[in-house]
């Protein structure tokens, strides 16, 4: 009887031992760090007290000091999500790798700025950084949108995922979200309604200029239904980067062509900063004429356009006061059946 219990006793320290993760005795295993830094504000540099400072996968959390200093030991080694949280200020998120007998500074800067409550809820049974969530948010860049080398909206985003496009020319194309089209797609500029006549009607284009973006978004999903019933489709955001100020002047030129329309296009910006002013201009122009198939050239294809904007926006913190006045001529040719 006693054998019996003894062995037991020894069965269940050997099932203990392989069931707990390592991580709850690292000093036998001497395969750990530290990870500190200090978190302190953008806009000033000083420190900031109060901050939790979370490591994601672990679930460990501590909070900053007077000094905004905080610290993490015998962390396993691994690679790491690391987020700095402070009520009413945005997230900040590094990913950072820790290996066993070092010290990894980490540190962090909190912008103050307008920020909107998010919650986002996973099924993979831990925490992780909403910029990591799968979210059915589809986005090109401005060198995306350049290799595309299209005149409208719809060409741009033809093929894209769940994306086709409604056109009655290149001059007039306009995007169909999930297989829905017209009022049910809503297309914003920097987050504004646009007020385009292109949901109403095929032969009228949305009035973006692509070559001046600098992101394109589209959305899809339930979170949709945030910008009203005429959004069930999905939403189209054309984003041009003037949401915040940055010291120095920045600038882009961008050229594009095409042998089967002789089609010839370039546009050009400009950005100038201080700590708390922006100012930009932006142009471009496109012409293209008829294109050629198959069957022979299509009559009444062709599509010239020039746009123009320019803008200045003060950012003193958490508000902002931004002016922006855009220019949009376009003319374009409708193809009929012969």
């Amino acid at each position: 009887m006693v054998l019996t219990k003894t062995r037991f006793a020894v069965l269940v320290a050997l099932f203990v031992a392989a069931v707990l993760p390592p991580r709850l005795a690292p000093a036998q295993t001497g395969a750990t760090g530290t990870v500190r830094g200090v978190v302190t504000l953008e806009d000033t540099g000083k420190p900031v007290h109060g901050v939790s400072v979370t490591i994601l996968q672990l679930r460990l959390s501590t909070m900053t000091g007077d000094d905004g200093t905080y610290e993490f030991k015998d962390v396993p080694a691994g690679i790491y999500d690391i987020a700095a949280h402070l009520d009413r200020v945005p997230d900040a998120v590094n990913t950072v790798p820790v290996t066993a007998g070092t010290a990894v500074e980490v540190p962090f800067q909190l912008r103050l700025r307008a920020v909107g409550i998010q919650v986002t809820v996973t099924a993979n049974g831990s925490e992780e950084s909403s910029l990591k969530a799968i979210q059915p948010v589809d986005s090109l860049t401005a060198t995306d949108l350049a290799e595309k080398n299209v005149q409208s909206l719809g060409d741009v985003l033809d093929r894209q995922l769940g994306v086709a496009k409604r056109s009655f020319g290149p001059g007039t194309s306009r995007p169909i979200l999930r297989g829905f089209d017209g009022d049910r797609v809503l297309v914003l500029q920097d987050g504004n309604r646009i007020g385009s006549l292109g949901f109403q009607s095929g032969d009228h284009g949305e009035p973006i200029d692509i070559l001046s973006l600098e992101k394109l978004e589209v959305v899809k999903g339930p979170s949709t239904l945030l910008y009203g019933s005429n959004a069930i489709g999905g939403v189209v955001n054309a984003i041009t980067g003037h949401e915040s100020a940055h010291k120095g002047t920045h600038g882009y030129v961008t050229g594009v062509a095409g042998s089967n329309n002789n089609q010839a296009g370039g546009g050009g910006g400009i950005e100038y900063g201080t700590e708390k002013w922006l100012f930009w201009a932006n142009g471009s122009g496109q012409r293209a004429g008829d294109y050629d198939t198959p069957i022979g050239r299509i009559p009444n294809s062709y599509t010239r356009d020039g746009n123009g904007s320019g803008g200045v926006g003060y950012y003193p913190g958490r508000s902002f006061l931004s002016i922006d006045y855009s220019f949009n001529k376009r003319r374009y040719g409708i193809p009929f059946d012969p």
